[in-house]
C-alpha cells in the first residue's frame, strides 16, 4: 500500500511539472507570434506605401481638376456680380457729378456759402466716465480751455456724437452725454429732413420729442444734428430711430455699447446773437425817421 501511494504521488508531481512546462512553452510561443505578426504587418505597410502613393496620384489630380472648375465657376459668378456693381457705381457717380454741378450752380446764383458746418479742426482727448458727478450721464476729458475747448463744443467718437461740452476748465472739461436727462439737442432725419428734439431720459434710448403731426419720421431713419438754433453743426451722426414698447419713437445711439476711450472735440463757433445796443440804435433811428416823415407830412397839409 505504501509503495502504491508513493508511485501515484510521484506521477501526479511529474504531471504538474509537465503542465507548467507546457504552459510556459505556449506562453513564450504566443509572445513570439505577436512579435512576428507585428513585424510582418510593419513590413507589409512599408512595402505597400509606395504603391498606394502611386495609386492616389490620379485621384488627387482629379480632385484638383474638380476644385479648379469650382473655383473658376465661383470666380465667374463673382466677376459678374462685380461687373454689375461697377455699372451701378458708374451710374451713381454720373448722377453725383451732375448733382454736384447743379449744386455749385445754385450756390453761385444764390450767393450761398459752399462750406459745411462741420469744422475740419479736431482736438483729441481722453474720456473718463464720471461716477459721482452732478449728472447721471456725463464724462470728463483731459483737455480744456488751454487747447481751445469751450462750452457747447460737440464731442465725437468714431461711431457718432457722444455729447457736448458743458463746462471747460484750463486742463479738463465736463461732457454731457446725449442720454442724460438734461440733454436737449435739435435733430433731423437724414431721409425726410423732418425735425425733432432729442430729449435724454437717463436711458440708452433717448426720446424724439416735439414732433409735428405731419413730420415724416420712420423706424430705421438715420438721425443727424439739424443745426437749428446754431448750437451744434449740422450733419453729425447720432443714431437710428426705433419704436419703443410704449409706442413712442426713440433713438438708438451710435455710441451705445461701444467703448469710449478717446474722443475728439470740434471747436465749433456758435451763432452769435445781434448786439442789443445796435438793435436799440436801429429802432430809435427808424422811429425818428418815421416821426420826421409824419411831421413833414402834417406840415405840408393845409
Amino acid at each position: 500500500m505504501m509503495g502504491q501511494d508513493t508511485d501515484s504521488t510521484r506521477a501526479s508531481t511529474i504531471t504538474m511539472i509537465m503542465a507548467f512546462i507546457i504552459a510556459g512553452v505556449f506562453l513564450i510561443s504566443d509572445r513570439g507570434s505577436e512579435r512576428l505578426l507585428s513585424q510582418t504587418a510593419t513590413g507589409a505597410e512599408t512595402g505597400i506605401a509606395p504603391a498606394l502613393a502611386l495609386l492616389s496620384r490620379p485621384l488627387r489630380t482629379l480632385e484638383g481638376v474638380f476644385t479648379g472648375f469650382q473655383d473658376r465657376s465661383r470666380a465667374v459668378e463673382e466677376n459678374k456680380a462685380l461687373r454689375d456693381e461697377l455699372y451701378t457705381l458708374r451710374e451713381e457717380r454720373q448722377r453725383a457729378q451732375l448733382m454736384e454741378m447743379k449744386l455749385a450752380r445754385f450756390e453761385e446764383i444764390l450767393g450761398a456759402n459752399p462750406g459745411i458746418d462741420i469744422p475740419t479742426k479736431k482736438i483729441a482727448a481722453r474720456a473718463v466716465s464720471e461716477i459721482n458727478g452732478p449728472f447721471v450721464r456725463s464724462a470728463l476729458i483731459n483737455a480744456g480751455s488751454r487747447k481751445g475747448i469751450e462750452k457747447g463744443h460737440p464731442v465725437m467718437t468714431v461711431h457718432g456724437l457722444f455729447g457736448h461740452v458743458l463746462r471747460a476748465g484750463p486742463h479738463s472739461a465736463r461732457v454731457l452725454k446725449l442720454g442724460d436727462l438734461n440733454s436737449r439737442i435739435s435733430v433731423m432725419s437724414a431721409r425726410s429732413q423732418a425735425r425733432a428734439i432729442l430729449a435724454g431720459d437717463n436711458s440708452d434710448l433717448p426720446l424724439l420729442a416735439f414732433i409735428e403731426d405731419r413730420a415724416d419720421w420712420r423706424e430705421g431713419d438715420k438721425v443727424l444734428t439739424s443745426g437749428d438754433g446754431g448750437v451744434l453743426p449740422q450733419g453729425l451722426p447720432i443714431g437710428v430711430v426705433k419704436t419703443h414698447d410704449s409706442g413712442h419713437l426713440v433713438v438708438e445711439l451710435a455710441t451705445t455699447g461701444k467703448p469710449t476711450d478717446w474722443v475728439w472735440v470740434y471747436p465749433y463757433a456758435l451763432t452769435e446773437k445781434p448786439d442789443k445796443t445796435d438793435e436799440g440804435e436801429d429802432e430809435v433811428g427808424t422811429e425818428g425817421q418815421g416821426e420826421a416823415q409824419t411831421a413833414s407830412a402834417q406840415a405840408g397839409t393845409p
